[in-house]
């Protein structure tokens, strides 16, 4: 799998001929330098963006004969987002922010109240759930657009620098409630990080470096070999 972007009349290469499987329940994390492919690697396999070249399979699907409503589907109903900047929606307090992928699939109010401010209270942000993102932290908005990525109980969660604006104690909980979902759940997560805090926490550790994965390391975790995700470059 492989992904350009149009530059000065040329094309910019960003992922070049990734080939990568990830099995269901693992715990990710793609790791490197400063434009080293990383977050176009998570945009990718949130189906984000769309690859210049290869495939991208989900549960054995081929994402590349999906129509776009269908992969709005898809991202909506089995997969959460933690964006790096938070993309939380400025108008709208921390529960609504939470709720609205709920309501978006087309849950009762009721229920999307219920478990949005379930999945703050794991947060530690009940007090705050009717601050707007300006009246937070950086820190408890990241903390909120975790939850929103949490709150629809998704297969898997693509995470973009998920503990960058976290303090260490406020990170090792959240990476702990994180671990407990993967374990117990078997959520699969793919991060992309700097943190030496989450790296040490992983199944796996892929380095990527000028848009290459340049290695694998396995962890004492591994969850199994059931085909999740796949990302090829024919």
């Amino acid at each position: 799998m492989s992904k350009s972007y149009p530059f000065g009349g040329t094309q910019l290469p960003a992922v070049r001929e990734v080939t990568l499987n990830v099995s269901e329940g693992e715990f990710v994390a793609v790791w490197g330098p400063s434009g080293s492919g990383k977050t176009t690697l998570l945009n990718l396999i949130g189906l984000i963006d769309e690859p210049t070249a290869g495939r991208i399979f989900f549960r054995d699907r081929d994402m590349g004969r999906l129509t776009d409503n269908q992969k709005a589907e898809i991202r909506n109903r089995e997969l959460g987002f933690i964006f790096q900047h938070f993309n939380l929606i400025p108008v709208l307090s921390a529960l609504e922010n939470v709720m609205l992928p709920l309501q978006i699939q087309g849950r009762s109010t009721r229920e999307a109240r219920q478990r949005a401010l379930a999945r703050l209270e794991q947060m530690g942000l009940t007090r705050f759930k009717d601050h707007r993102p300006d009246k937070l932290s950086g820190g408890q908005q990241q903390r909120v657009a975790i939850a929103r990525a949490l709150v629809t109980n998704p297969a898997l969660v693509v995470a973009d620098e998920p503990t960058a604006n976290l303090d260490s104690k406020t990170a090792v909980k959240i990476l702990e409630i994180m671990r407990e979902l993967n374990r117990h759940e078997r959520t699969t997560f793919i991060f992309s990080t700097h943190d030496q805090r989450l790296l040490g926490r992983v199944d796996r550790r892929i380095e990527m470096e000028d848009g290459s994965v340049r290695s694998e390391v396995f962890g004492e975790h591994s969850m199994g070999e059931d085909r999740f995700s796949q990302f090829d470059q024919k």
